[in-house]
């Protein structure tokens, strides 16, 4: 009887494992996907390749790299890969802080910490030393997947429709204070967020198997629900982009492999043979 009970256990353990998307049960058609010109894929990062295992989650950009979170599921510590923005080589792989499951979902940067979502609560890290460095309580749901920072509030929301807008006091241990901001998210399964500051609004990635990311205005209002190319996303962020004169949106695609994919939501550059045409006309 012993032997049997240790043979579920082992089973239970290994299907647990076996799961590399962050998700509810399968929801949602996965029957065709449109592609939105707006968001044309300029860039692409392989995570695996990088060392990152297929529970990648979340992704942060904290002015110079990217940083991924990764729920690995060989035991031990979660993970904090760091990415360099214009190379897109690994930097450093961290342990996160005392995190188990999932760890932190999606992340977002303050211009100082980087903020990594996970169960009621939101850790930081210091960008310069990649160092654990505090945590706020955050209420508004749990687990808290969707992660935002718009300079002045954060924004998050996890599977559901409504996103919350969250202020903290910036005194580690405290109990942020929060307010429904939008109900705009459609399939109810906001996972990942970024703020765009060119284009005044919130961006919404979403785990629902429909290929759908969701554009949501200054004040809350839902601007478009977009096409894309991603089945099942993790987390999103604002970054760099060689072309670019502004960020551009970085969504975490939880597929096979995982990766982080550059989308256009931006101007782009002219490049260097566009001058010469333009040169020509005066």
């Amino acid at each position: 009887m012993r032997f049997l009970l240790v043979l579920v256990a082992l089973a239970f353990v290994a299907f647990a494992n076996s799961e590399t998307t962050d998700s509810d049960s399968y929801a949602g058609s996965v029957g065709g996907n449109g592609t939105d010109a707006f968001l044309d894929q300029l860039d692409y990062i392989a995570l695996e390749a990088l060392g990152g295992s297929a529970r990648c989650v979340g992704v942060g950009y904290d002015g110079a790299n990217f940083w991924v979170s990764d729920a690995q599921s060989g035991g031990g510590a979660l993970w904090l890969h760091i990415i360099d923005g214009t190379t897109h080589d690994l930097i450093t792989t961290v342990d996160q802080y005392e995190t188990e499951g999932w760890g932190m979902r999606d992340l977002c940067c303050d211009g100082t910490y980087i903020f990594g979502s996970q169960d009621d609560e939101v850790d930081y890290y210091d960008i310069g030393t990649y160092a654990y460095a505090g945590y706020y309580i955050c209420d508004a749901v749990s687990p808290n997947r969707a992660q935002a920072w718009d300079g002045t509030n954060f924004y998050t929301g996890s599977q559901t429709t409504d996103i919350y807008k969250v202020t903290w006091d910036g005194v580690s241990g405290s109990t942020a204070t929060y307010t429904t901001w939008s109900s705009a998210v459609l399939n109810g399964k906001t996972y990942g967020a970024a703020w765009d500051s060119y284009n005044d609004c919130l961006w919404v990635s979403t785990n629902n198997y429909d290929y759908l990311i969701y554009q949501i205005d200054s004040t809350g209002g839902l601007i478009a629900e977009h096409s894309y190319d991603i089945e099942i996303a993790g987390g999103c962020t604002m970054g760099s982009y060689s072309g670019s004169f502004e960020n551009q949106l970085w969504v975490l695609e939880q597929g096979d492999p995982d990766a982080l994919h550059c989308l256009e939501t931006a101007p782009l550059a002219l490049e260097q043979d566009s001058w010469g045409g333009i040169k020509t006309l005066f």
